[in-house]
């Protein structure tokens, strides 16, 4: 026999995750101090919503986050993060404590509740792939193991409650490891699909491949590498999967989203034969309000559950078993492409009492990137002004979902995940004004961000497209906050000097960093007049 919390714990142990975000409550109370008594804590964070995004970066880059919360004012908060999970494919779950199962004979009004008990059960279902209230001793392990087992076949989010006189109820046990299903392959579908592709490959053209968001899921980040190495193919990737190869790599392309992309990236990519795209989300923002332009009798696609040549499609032919197995088919047959790609040298020289644009915040960023510091951008000109910038891991972003207040608590998962890099975060004010106070959590829990927040008076992603009041926002001096919590430093910039001073100070400090880089009402990033260009004309 176990108990609920100790079988959670160790289920988290095989998938290497070591802690949760979240907020107590009283009918959660029970299940935080039994996981924090067992060995696994829950890191508090301002706010429920933070805690599900920072659980949701933990996610994407451990393979697996855990968000706990009390029932429904809790539950209710995580509804926006955990919708994005879902759109972006994180296995995010979500633990929920709730009233007794004593409690609820009779049907009473027991504070939280909303219509009835599973009101909160009712929500999630639409936006988790699996769901489970543990509420039999018999079979709580098994349903614990159906749900983890369901999101990261499908990696999506899950949801599970627990009634507050479950928590320390003995249950019965299960001692074999986590069984997971991966999408099924059909070996001679695999063999054909490998054998076209290669034929393909090794045909007169230019090949280019995309790496993109399931790749990344699947955590074939070494198998891109190898495949971009050993065949010298040159390789982009999307908005929610940059970083995935190191973008200083010299077969590193960049950021492919349509028109928003450099000129010389969208040439490569679509005159590419073949394109081939592992595991790319064919999405509006991810695609640049699908201003792409791809032939797609050119175009290798390979999903998460098949394989599209041209017209033709391998069924059952998964991503996670074909890229593999094209590497080893490809070696045998000693198969290179030889690409090449023509980097943008990045450099910066500030001008002295120069007034900050987008283009220029980023370029300055740029120089001050490496492979120590984790990109992690939040939606809106933050996001298009820093496609250009050389990531070298994974840049974490709402990038296709596109909710607002993301990167800030999503930095506190971020580093708690991976503490070999310090997270850099690129807000705006809008965003900022939402969430910022989670630099308190970050900080709280040893983390220690550097913040830029590109503050442009208001929401400048949907000026382009609609302007009027409902854009403006009140103004925060936000460098000014490290002084209200009591720690860390902050910086005003508003001329290119300052800010590559406030960078250099900023990069060197091992404490909280909040930069507010101001530009002028009305400038916006290149990236950002083509993308609202295109989506304007659906407003």
């Amino acid at each position: 026999m176990t108990t609920i919390p100790e079988f959670f714990i160790r289920r988290f142990k095989e998938l290497a995750v070591d802690e949760g975000f979240g907020i107590v409550g009283d009918y959660a109370l029970k299940l935080f101090a039994q996981l924090h008594h067992c060995g696994f804590p829950i890191l508090v964070t301002t706010d429920e919503q933070g805690a599900a995004f920072a659980a949701e970066a933990y996610a994407r880059i451990r393979g697996f986050g855990v968000c706990a919360v009390t029932y429904s004012v809790g539950g209710f908060k995580v509804v926006n993060a955990t919708a994005g999970a879902w759109a972006e494919n994180v296995p995010l779950l979500v633990l929920s404590g709730a009233p007794g199962l004593s409690e609820r004979q009779g049907d009473p009004l027991l504070h939280h509740k909303v219509k009835n008990f599973d009101t909160q059960l009712e929500v999630f279902k639409d936006i988790t792939i699996a769901q489970a209230v543990l509420t039999n001793p018999l079979t709580v392990t098994a349903e614990i193991d159906r749900v983890l087992g369901a999101m990261i076949a499908n990696q999506r989010p899950g949801y599970i409650e627990i009634p507050r006189d479950m928590v320390d109820v003995p249950v019965l046990d299960c001692l074999e490891d986590l069984s997971i299903e991966l999408p099924k392959v059909h070996p001679q579908r695999l063999e054909l699909a490998v054998a076209e592709t290669l034929q393909l490959l090794e045909g007169a053209g230019d090949a280019v491949a995309i790496a993109g968001l399931m790749a990344v899921r699947r955590g074939l980040g070494k198998e891109l590498l190898a495949f971009m190495e050993n065949f010298e193919v040159p390789m982009a990737t999307t908005s929610v999967s940059k970083g995935v190869v190191p973008e200083t790599h010299p077969l590193a392309l960049g950021v492919y989203m349509g028109a928003v992309s450099a000129p010389a990236i969208v040439q490569q990519v679509e005159n590419a034969k073949p394109l081939i795209m592992f595991g790319v989300l064919y999405a509006d923002l991810i695609m640049g309000a699908f201003t792409d332009h791809l032939d797609r009798g050119q175009v290798i696609e390979c999903t998460d559950y098949q394989v599209s040549i041209g017209f033709r499609t391998y069924q059952d032919v998964p991503l996670w078993a074909f890229l593999p197995a094209l590497i080893k088919a490809a070696s045998a047959r000693g198969y290179k492409e030889y690409g090449h790609v023509t980097h943008k040298t990045m450099t910066f020289i500030p001008i002295a009492g120069q007034g900050l644009v987008v283009e220029r915040i980023m370029e300055c960023v740029s120089i001050f990137l490496d492979n120590k510091m984790r990109l992690i951008v939040e939606p809106g000109d933050c996001l298009f002004g820093s496609i250009e910038l050389p990531a070298q891991s994974l840049m974490l972003a709402s990038a296709y979902y596109a909710t607002m207040g993301y990167a800030v608590p999503a930095a506190l998962g971020a580093a708690r995940a991976d503490a070999t890099r310090r997270p850099l975060v690129l807000v705006g004010d809008g965003a900022f004004l939402m969430t910022g106070l989670e630099v308190l959590s970050s900080v709280f829990h040893g983390v220690n961000p550097l913040v830029i927040v590109v503050d442009n008076q208001g929401y400048g992603t949907q000026r382009p497209m609609m302007d009027g009041p409902f854009n403006d926002i009140a103004s925060l001096r936000s460098e000014e906050l490290p002084t209200v919590l009591g720690t860390g430093k902050g910086f005003l910039c508003k001329t290119e000097d300052e800010l590559f001073s406030a960078l250099t100070k900023a990069t060197a400090l091992d404490e909280l960093c909040i930069i507010r880089a101001c530009v002028p009402l009305g400038k916006y990033s290149p990236g950002l007049l083509r993308l609202t260009s295109a989506l304007k004309k659906r407003v």
